[in-house]
Protein backbone atom coordinates (compact mmCIF):
# COMPACT_ATOMS: atom_id res chain seq x y z
CA UNK A 1 0.00 0.00 0.00
CA UNK A 2 1.09 3.38 -0.81
CA UNK A 3 2.55 5.93 2.26
CA UNK A 4 -0.67 7.29 4.21
CA UNK A 5 -0.08 11.24 3.46
CA UNK A 6 0.55 13.49 6.48
CA UNK A 7 -2.48 15.54 7.10
CA UNK A 8 -4.55 12.12 6.84
CA UNK A 9 -2.54 10.93 9.79
CA UNK A 10 -2.71 14.08 11.27
CA UNK A 11 -6.71 14.34 10.77
CA UNK A 12 -7.02 10.58 12.27
CA UNK A 13 -5.09 11.49 15.34
CA UNK A 14 -6.67 14.52 16.08
CA UNK A 15 -10.42 12.76 15.68
CA UNK A 16 -9.14 9.49 17.47
CA UNK A 17 -10.68 9.95 21.46
CA UNK A 18 -9.13 7.20 23.48
CA UNK A 19 -11.84 6.41 25.83
CA UNK A 20 -13.59 5.07 22.17
CA UNK A 21 -10.39 3.02 21.22
CA UNK A 22 -9.26 1.57 24.57
CA UNK A 23 -13.35 1.03 25.15
CA UNK A 24 -12.94 -1.57 22.14
CA UNK A 25 -10.85 -4.00 23.65
CA UNK A 26 -11.13 -3.11 27.64
CA UNK A 27 -14.38 -2.75 29.85
CA UNK A 28 -13.90 0.79 31.48
CA UNK A 29 -15.79 2.44 34.37
CA UNK A 30 -16.23 6.18 35.21
CA UNK A 31 -13.71 6.86 38.19
CA UNK A 32 -14.43 11.01 38.82
CA UNK A 33 -13.00 12.65 35.58
CA UNK A 34 -10.77 9.49 34.25
CA UNK A 35 -11.77 5.76 33.68
CA UNK A 36 -10.43 2.83 34.96
CA UNK A 37 -10.11 -0.63 33.98
CA UNK A 38 -7.94 -3.69 33.67
CA UNK A 39 -4.46 -3.10 32.23
CA UNK A 40 -4.31 -5.36 29.01
CA UNK A 41 -0.37 -4.66 28.89
CA UNK A 42 0.21 -7.07 32.52
CA UNK A 43 -1.21 -9.61 34.06
CA UNK A 44 -3.82 -7.69 36.25
CA UNK A 45 -6.33 -8.46 38.58
CA UNK A 46 -7.36 -4.88 40.27
CA UNK A 47 -9.34 -2.31 38.53
CA UNK A 48 -8.14 0.45 39.30
CA UNK A 49 -4.18 0.28 38.51
CA UNK A 50 -5.10 1.66 34.46
CA UNK A 51 -6.23 5.24 34.36
CA UNK A 52 -7.70 6.48 30.64
CA UNK A 53 -7.60 10.20 31.32
CA UNK A 54 -10.82 11.38 28.41
CA UNK A 55 -10.11 13.78 25.22
CA UNK A 56 -12.58 16.12 27.30
CA UNK A 57 -9.56 16.47 29.34
CA UNK A 58 -6.93 19.55 28.04
CA UNK A 59 -3.59 18.67 26.64
CA UNK A 60 -1.86 20.00 29.19
CA UNK A 61 -3.10 17.49 31.52
CA UNK A 62 -2.63 14.25 29.85
CA UNK A 63 -5.77 14.20 27.93
CA UNK A 64 -6.51 11.78 25.79
CA UNK A 65 -4.08 9.15 26.90
CA UNK A 66 -3.66 5.86 29.15
CA UNK A 67 -1.24 4.41 31.62
CA UNK A 68 -0.91 1.99 34.10
CA UNK A 69 0.77 2.69 37.49
CA UNK A 70 2.05 -0.68 37.63
CA UNK A 71 3.53 -1.80 34.10
CA UNK A 72 3.89 2.03 32.98
CA UNK A 73 2.15 1.46 29.47
CA UNK A 74 1.28 5.23 28.04
CA UNK A 75 0.67 6.61 25.61
CA UNK A 76 -2.06 7.92 23.24
CA UNK A 77 -4.73 5.93 20.68
CA UNK A 78 -2.26 4.82 18.13
CA UNK A 79 0.41 3.76 20.76
CA UNK A 80 -2.53 1.86 22.54
CA UNK A 81 -3.39 -0.23 19.23
CA UNK A 82 0.09 -0.56 18.49
CA UNK A 83 1.13 -2.40 22.14
CA UNK A 84 -2.21 -3.78 22.57
CA UNK A 85 -2.93 -5.48 19.54
CA UNK A 86 0.52 -5.70 17.87
CA UNK A 87 -0.56 -3.57 14.37
CA UNK A 88 1.92 -1.00 13.16
CA UNK A 89 1.95 2.51 12.78
CA UNK A 90 0.26 2.99 9.36
CA UNK A 91 -2.39 -0.39 9.99
CA UNK A 92 -3.03 1.21 13.62
CA UNK A 93 -3.91 4.87 11.28
CA UNK A 94 -6.20 2.62 8.84
CA UNK A 95 -8.07 0.85 12.01
CA UNK A 96 -8.81 4.63 13.46
CA UNK A 97 -9.37 6.03 9.85
CA UNK A 98 -12.36 2.84 8.92
CA UNK A 99 -13.75 3.51 13.00
CA UNK A 100 -14.10 7.42 12.28
CA UNK A 101 -15.01 7.09 8.78
CA UNK A 102 -11.90 9.01 7.17
CA UNK A 103 -10.51 7.81 3.61
CA UNK A 104 -6.96 6.91 4.26
CA UNK A 105 -5.16 5.75 0.35
CA UNK A 106 -8.72 4.53 -0.46
CA UNK A 107 -8.90 1.19 1.89
CA UNK A 108 -12.08 -0.75 1.23
CA UNK A 109 -14.67 -0.96 3.63
CA UNK A 110 -14.78 -4.47 3.86
CA UNK A 111 -11.00 -4.08 4.86
CA UNK A 112 -9.89 -5.61 8.34
CA UNK A 113 -6.32 -5.49 10.30
CA UNK A 114 -3.85 -7.86 10.10
CA UNK A 115 -4.03 -10.14 12.98
CA UNK A 116 -1.78 -9.34 15.85
CA UNK A 117 1.61 -10.47 15.91
CA UNK A 118 1.76 -13.88 18.71
CA UNK A 119 2.77 -12.16 22.36
CA UNK A 120 5.72 -14.17 23.68
CA UNK A 121 5.01 -15.53 26.63
CA UNK A 122 5.81 -13.68 30.09
CA UNK A 123 8.94 -14.90 31.94
CA UNK A 124 8.48 -17.26 35.07
CA UNK A 125 8.46 -15.41 38.30
CA UNK A 126 11.58 -15.48 40.55
CA UNK A 127 11.34 -17.87 43.36
CA UNK A 128 14.35 -17.80 45.92
CA UNK A 129 15.38 -21.11 47.42
CA UNK A 130 14.37 -21.74 50.57
CA UNK A 131 17.83 -22.84 51.41
CA UNK A 132 18.95 -18.81 51.02
CA UNK A 133 16.69 -17.48 53.66
CA UNK A 134 17.91 -20.46 56.52
CA UNK A 135 21.61 -19.60 55.68
CA UNK A 136 21.06 -16.26 56.01
CA UNK A 137 19.29 -16.43 59.27
CA UNK A 138 22.01 -18.51 60.89
CA UNK A 139 24.29 -15.76 60.14
CA UNK A 140 22.15 -13.23 62.13
CA UNK A 141 21.55 -16.01 64.89
CA UNK A 142 25.63 -15.36 65.83
CA UNK A 143 25.16 -11.73 66.17
CA UNK A 144 27.26 -10.39 63.54
CA UNK A 145 24.68 -7.50 62.33
CA UNK A 146 24.66 -4.41 63.92
CA UNK A 147 20.83 -3.66 63.16
CA UNK A 148 20.40 -6.75 65.85
CA UNK A 149 22.91 -5.32 68.20
CA UNK A 150 20.93 -2.01 68.01
CA UNK A 151 17.73 -3.53 68.50
CA UNK A 152 18.44 -5.28 71.62
CA UNK A 153 19.38 -2.34 73.14
CA UNK A 154 16.18 -0.46 73.15
CA UNK A 155 14.88 -0.17 76.37
CA UNK A 156 12.30 -3.22 76.47
CA UNK A 157 10.32 -4.84 79.38
CA UNK A 158 10.95 -8.32 80.41
CA UNK A 159 7.76 -9.06 77.83
CA UNK A 160 9.11 -7.54 75.01
CA UNK A 161 12.61 -8.49 75.47
CA UNK A 162 11.80 -12.36 76.46
CA UNK A 163 9.66 -12.21 72.15
CA UNK A 164 12.28 -10.30 70.84
CA UNK A 165 14.13 -13.05 68.97
CA UNK A 166 10.97 -14.81 68.51
CA UNK A 167 9.96 -11.75 66.34
CA UNK A 168 13.15 -11.88 64.81
CA UNK A 169 12.77 -15.56 63.70
CA UNK A 170 8.81 -14.86 62.94
CA UNK A 171 9.66 -12.23 60.37
CA UNK A 172 12.90 -13.94 58.83
CA UNK A 173 15.33 -11.24 59.77
CA UNK A 174 18.69 -12.68 58.37
CA UNK A 175 22.06 -11.15 58.00
CA UNK A 176 24.78 -10.73 55.12
CA UNK A 177 28.47 -12.09 55.91
CA UNK A 178 29.76 -7.68 55.37
CA UNK A 179 27.07 -7.05 58.63
CA UNK A 180 23.81 -6.11 56.45
CA UNK A 181 20.63 -7.05 57.36
CA UNK A 182 18.38 -9.07 54.98
CA UNK A 183 14.65 -8.56 55.29
CA UNK A 184 13.27 -11.19 53.45
CA UNK A 185 10.38 -10.49 50.86
CA UNK A 186 7.96 -13.88 50.90
CA UNK A 187 4.46 -13.80 49.40
CA UNK A 188 1.55 -14.68 51.37
CA UNK A 189 1.82 -18.18 49.84
CA UNK A 190 5.21 -18.97 51.88
CA UNK A 191 7.45 -18.40 48.59
CA UNK A 192 10.39 -15.82 48.53
CA UNK A 193 10.45 -13.41 46.36
CA UNK A 194 13.28 -11.04 46.73
CA UNK A 195 15.65 -9.50 49.76
CA UNK A 196 16.44 -6.43 50.20
CA UNK A 197 20.15 -5.91 52.13
CA UNK A 198 20.60 -2.97 54.30
CA UNK A 199 23.68 -1.48 56.19
CA UNK A 200 22.87 0.44 59.55
CA UNK A 201 24.50 2.85 61.68
CA UNK A 202 25.07 1.37 65.57
CA UNK A 203 22.57 4.15 66.56
CA UNK A 204 19.98 2.23 64.98
CA UNK A 205 19.29 4.45 61.59
CA UNK A 206 20.70 3.66 58.24
CA UNK A 207 23.49 4.40 56.74
CA UNK A 208 22.61 6.43 53.93
CA UNK A 209 26.13 6.27 51.92
CA UNK A 210 25.62 2.72 51.58
CA UNK A 211 22.36 2.07 49.03
CA UNK A 212 20.31 -1.09 49.95
CA UNK A 213 20.77 -3.49 47.74
CA UNK A 214 19.10 -7.29 46.65
CA UNK A 215 19.84 -10.54 47.25
CA UNK A 216 19.73 -11.45 43.83
CA UNK A 217 22.34 -9.04 42.44
CA UNK A 218 24.97 -10.11 44.85
CA UNK A 219 27.83 -11.80 44.23
CA UNK A 220 27.78 -15.73 44.35
CA UNK A 221 23.30 -15.38 43.76
CA UNK A 222 22.98 -13.95 40.36
CA UNK A 223 24.57 -16.97 38.10
CA UNK A 224 22.39 -19.15 40.38
CA UNK A 225 18.89 -17.28 40.42
CA UNK A 226 19.90 -15.44 36.90
CA UNK A 227 17.45 -12.28 37.57
CA UNK A 228 17.51 -11.23 34.62
CA UNK A 229 15.61 -13.95 32.85
CA UNK A 230 12.41 -13.70 35.83
CA UNK A 231 9.72 -11.20 36.26
CA UNK A 232 10.52 -10.37 40.24
CA UNK A 233 7.73 -9.57 42.34
CA UNK A 234 8.31 -7.80 45.64
CA UNK A 235 5.79 -8.54 47.91
CA UNK A 236 4.82 -6.56 51.53
CA UNK A 237 7.75 -7.19 54.03
CA UNK A 238 5.88 -9.89 56.54
CA UNK A 239 3.29 -10.85 54.32
CA UNK A 240 4.04 -14.43 54.91
CA UNK A 241 2.13 -13.82 58.16
CA UNK A 242 -1.20 -13.87 56.51
CA UNK A 243 -1.76 -16.87 56.31
CA UNK A 244 -0.72 -17.77 60.15
CA UNK A 245 -3.15 -14.92 61.31
CA UNK A 246 -6.23 -14.89 59.00
CA UNK A 247 -8.22 -12.41 61.26
CA UNK A 248 -5.63 -9.96 62.32
CA UNK A 249 -5.47 -6.52 61.44
CA UNK A 250 -3.34 -4.93 58.72
CA UNK A 251 -0.82 -2.12 59.67
CA UNK A 252 1.40 -1.32 57.07
CA UNK A 253 4.16 0.91 57.71
CA UNK A 254 6.84 2.57 55.80
CA UNK A 255 10.12 0.75 56.45
CA UNK A 256 10.88 -2.94 57.53
CA UNK A 257 12.58 -1.40 61.15
CA UNK A 258 9.32 -0.05 61.94
CA UNK A 259 7.18 -3.50 61.17
CA UNK A 260 9.50 -5.57 63.65
CA UNK A 261 9.48 -2.88 66.31
CA UNK A 262 6.07 -2.51 66.66
CA UNK A 263 5.32 -6.27 66.42
CA UNK A 264 7.83 -6.67 69.24
CA UNK A 265 6.23 -3.58 70.57
CA UNK A 266 2.75 -4.63 70.36
CA UNK A 267 3.00 -8.80 70.83
CA UNK A 268 0.18 -10.03 69.63
CA UNK A 269 -0.21 -10.88 66.08
CA UNK A 270 -3.31 -12.59 66.36
CA UNK A 271 -4.93 -9.37 66.40
CA UNK A 272 -2.05 -7.15 65.23
CA UNK A 273 -0.27 -7.63 62.26
CA UNK A 274 2.99 -5.58 61.02
CA UNK A 275 3.79 -4.63 57.48
CA UNK A 276 6.11 -2.99 55.51
CA UNK A 277 6.48 -1.54 51.63
CA UNK A 278 9.76 -0.48 52.03
CA UNK A 279 9.35 3.01 51.55
CA UNK A 280 6.65 6.40 51.05
CA UNK A 281 6.93 5.44 47.34
CA UNK A 282 6.86 1.68 47.08
CA UNK A 283 3.48 1.27 48.40
CA UNK A 284 2.11 -0.28 45.12
CA UNK A 285 -1.45 -1.38 44.15
CA UNK A 286 -0.84 -4.48 42.93
CA UNK A 287 1.45 -5.37 46.58
CA UNK A 288 -2.00 -4.99 48.10
CA UNK A 289 -4.23 -7.13 46.38
CA UNK A 290 -3.85 -10.33 48.42
CA UNK A 291 -5.38 -8.22 51.01
CA UNK A 292 -7.95 -7.48 49.06
CA UNK A 293 -8.50 -11.17 48.01
CA UNK A 294 -8.70 -12.09 52.03
CA UNK A 295 -11.14 -8.86 52.55
CA UNK A 296 -8.49 -7.91 55.04
CA UNK A 297 -8.84 -4.69 57.48
CA UNK A 298 -5.98 -2.55 56.47
CA UNK A 299 -4.52 0.43 58.18
CA UNK A 300 -1.91 2.66 56.39
CA UNK A 301 0.34 4.08 58.86
CA UNK A 302 3.08 6.49 56.56
CA UNK A 303 5.99 8.37 58.60
CA UNK A 304 4.35 12.20 59.43
CA UNK A 305 4.95 13.76 56.08
CA UNK A 306 3.68 11.11 53.92
CA UNK A 307 0.27 11.19 55.17
CA UNK A 308 -0.76 12.90 51.76
CA UNK A 309 1.04 10.95 49.50
CA UNK A 310 -0.99 7.66 50.77
CA UNK A 311 -4.37 9.05 51.24
CA UNK A 312 -4.17 9.64 47.55
CA UNK A 313 -3.26 6.08 46.86
CA UNK A 314 -5.80 5.04 49.18
CA UNK A 315 -7.87 6.96 46.98
CA UNK A 316 -7.31 5.06 43.86
CA UNK A 317 -7.12 2.17 45.71
CA UNK A 318 -10.97 1.93 45.69
CA UNK A 319 -11.43 -0.50 48.80
CA UNK A 320 -13.48 0.13 52.03
CA UNK A 321 -11.23 -1.60 53.95
CA UNK A 322 -8.34 0.51 53.76
CA UNK A 323 -8.16 3.60 55.46
CA UNK A 324 -5.51 5.94 56.58
CA UNK A 325 -4.64 6.09 60.07
CA UNK A 326 -4.06 9.73 61.31
CA UNK A 327 -5.27 9.35 64.92
CA UNK A 328 -2.23 8.26 66.37
CA UNK A 329 0.19 11.36 65.22
CA UNK A 330 -2.44 13.45 65.89
CA UNK A 331 -2.29 12.68 69.92
CA UNK A 332 0.65 11.72 70.43
CA UNK A 333 3.21 13.19 68.09
CA UNK A 334 5.67 16.11 70.25
CA UNK A 335 7.91 18.50 67.92
CA UNK A 336 11.15 16.94 69.59
CA UNK A 337 9.93 13.48 67.37
CA UNK A 338 10.61 15.91 64.24
CA UNK A 339 8.62 16.18 60.83
CA UNK A 340 9.88 12.83 59.26
CA UNK A 341 8.90 11.06 62.80
CA UNK A 342 7.19 7.36 62.15
CA UNK A 343 5.30 5.36 64.84
CA UNK A 344 8.31 3.61 65.82
CA UNK A 345 10.27 6.71 66.62
CA UNK A 346 7.52 7.76 69.02
CA UNK A 347 7.18 4.13 70.77
CA UNK A 348 10.88 4.53 71.32
CA UNK A 349 11.07 7.76 72.82
CA UNK A 350 8.03 6.90 75.58
CA UNK A 351 9.79 3.66 76.19
CA UNK A 352 13.08 5.49 76.97
CA UNK A 353 11.30 8.31 78.82
CA UNK A 354 8.55 5.97 80.49
CA UNK A 355 6.18 8.48 79.78
CA UNK A 356 2.91 6.93 80.56
CA UNK A 357 -0.72 7.69 79.49
CA UNK A 358 -1.72 11.38 78.66
CA UNK A 359 -5.36 12.73 78.75
CA UNK A 360 -4.90 14.14 75.61
CA UNK A 361 -3.83 11.04 73.96
CA UNK A 362 -5.65 8.28 75.56
CA UNK A 363 -2.86 6.32 76.29
CA UNK A 364 0.58 4.88 75.09
CA UNK A 365 1.38 3.89 71.63
CA UNK A 366 -0.41 0.57 72.14
CA UNK A 367 -3.13 2.12 73.68
CA UNK A 368 -4.10 4.21 70.37
CA UNK A 369 -3.31 1.46 68.35
CA UNK A 370 -7.23 0.10 66.52
CA UNK A 371 -6.85 -3.50 68.42
CA UNK A 372 -9.70 -5.21 67.16
CA UNK A 373 -12.77 -5.14 64.59
CA UNK A 374 -14.80 -3.92 67.37
CA UNK A 375 -12.75 -0.66 67.52
CA UNK A 376 -12.95 -0.12 64.42
CA UNK A 377 -15.46 2.50 62.45
CA UNK A 378 -18.65 0.70 61.84
CA UNK A 379 -18.42 0.83 57.89
CA UNK A 380 -15.45 -1.54 58.50
CA UNK A 381 -17.81 -4.18 59.69
CA UNK A 382 -16.42 -7.14 57.13
CA UNK A 383 -17.13 -10.07 59.20
CA UNK A 384 -19.33 -12.15 56.94
CA UNK A 385 -16.94 -11.46 54.27
CA UNK A 386 -13.44 -11.97 56.52
CA UNK A 387 -12.20 -16.21 56.54
CA UNK A 388 -12.91 -17.93 60.14
CA UNK A 389 -10.05 -18.61 61.98
CA UNK A 390 -9.56 -22.15 63.37
CA UNK A 391 -7.92 -21.39 66.05
CA UNK A 392 -9.50 -20.02 69.52
CA UNK A 393 -8.98 -16.76 69.79
CA UNK A 394 -7.69 -17.68 73.58
CA UNK A 395 -5.55 -20.62 72.02
CA UNK A 396 -1.47 -19.77 72.64
CA UNK A 397 0.25 -18.97 69.39
CA UNK A 398 2.92 -21.32 69.00
CA UNK A 399 5.83 -19.49 66.72
CA UNK A 400 7.07 -23.39 65.95
CA UNK A 401 4.06 -24.73 64.37
CA UNK A 402 3.69 -21.15 62.53
CA UNK A 403 7.22 -21.40 60.81
CA UNK A 404 6.56 -25.10 60.26
CA UNK A 405 3.56 -24.55 58.54
CA UNK A 406 5.06 -21.61 56.21
CA UNK A 407 8.30 -23.22 55.09
CA UNK A 408 7.66 -26.94 55.49
CA UNK A 409 10.62 -27.54 57.94
CA UNK A 410 11.44 -30.90 58.86
CA UNK A 411 14.93 -31.48 59.65
CA UNK A 412 17.16 -30.77 62.33
CA UNK A 413 19.17 -28.15 60.51
CA UNK A 414 16.05 -25.80 60.48
CA UNK A 415 15.54 -24.15 63.62
CA UNK A 416 16.93 -20.53 64.01
CA UNK A 417 16.06 -20.06 67.34
CA UNK A 418 16.58 -23.08 70.14
CA UNK A 419 13.55 -24.79 71.17
CA UNK A 420 14.62 -24.85 74.65
CA UNK A 421 15.07 -21.38 74.44
CA UNK A 422 11.43 -21.02 73.11
CA UNK A 423 9.75 -23.36 75.79
CA UNK A 424 11.35 -21.52 78.84
CA UNK A 425 11.56 -17.72 79.03
CA UNK A 426 14.37 -18.36 81.83
CA UNK A 427 16.35 -19.69 79.63
CA UNK A 428 16.57 -17.16 77.20
CA UNK A 429 17.09 -14.55 79.53
CA UNK A 430 19.71 -16.30 81.47
CA UNK A 431 21.43 -17.60 77.61
CA UNK A 432 21.05 -13.91 76.37
CA UNK A 433 22.65 -12.79 79.35
CA UNK A 434 25.79 -15.12 78.41
CA UNK A 435 25.79 -14.32 75.36
CA UNK A 436 26.13 -10.07 76.08
CA UNK A 437 28.97 -11.25 78.48
CA UNK A 438 30.73 -13.04 75.93
CA UNK A 439 30.42 -10.05 73.51
CA UNK A 440 31.68 -7.64 75.62
CA UNK A 441 34.46 -9.79 77.04
CA UNK A 442 35.49 -10.58 73.02
CA UNK A 443 34.91 -7.10 71.44
CA UNK A 444 37.22 -5.83 74.55
CA UNK A 445 39.91 -8.35 73.95
CA UNK A 446 39.71 -7.58 70.03
CA UNK A 447 40.52 -3.46 70.58
CA UNK A 448 43.16 -4.75 73.37
CA UNK A 449 45.47 -6.40 70.99
CA UNK A 450 44.39 -3.77 68.09
CA UNK A 451 45.90 -1.53 70.49
CA UNK A 452 48.67 -3.44 71.53
CA UNK A 453 49.93 -4.04 67.85
CA UNK A 454 49.36 -0.25 67.10
CA UNK A 455 52.18 0.69 69.61
CA UNK A 456 54.46 -2.32 68.59
CA UNK A 457 54.35 -0.84 65.05
CA UNK A 458 54.92 2.46 66.88
CA UNK A 459 57.86 0.94 68.58
CA UNK A 460 59.31 -0.53 65.88
CA UNK A 461 59.11 2.47 63.84
CA UNK A 462 60.84 5.04 66.09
Amino acid sequence: MPKIPDEVVRRVIDRAKIEDVVGDFVTLRKAGVNMTGICPFHDDKHDGNFIVRPSSIPEARHGNTYRCFVCDAKGGPVQFLMNAERMSFPDAIRYLGKKYCIDVDNVPLNWTPPPPRPTPPPPPVLEIPKSYVRRTMKIEKDRTVVFTYWLRGLPWDDEQRARLQETLWMYCVGGWKDGRVVFWQIDHTGIPRAAKLMKYLPDGHRDKQAHPGWIYNQDGCRQQLNPDGHTILKPLFGSHLLKAYPQAVVNIVESEKTAIIMANYYGDPDTQLWLACGGLKHLQLDSLQPLIDQGRIVWLWPDKDGREAWQEVCDKLGYDNCRVYTHFFDTCWREEDGDKADVADIAIRMMRTGEGPRAESGGQVRDSLPKNQATCPHDFDTTESRPKSDRKATEPVKIGDIITEIWSVGNSDEPFLDPEELADPRLRMWRETLRQRYNFAKTRKQKENFSNSAEHEQSQQS
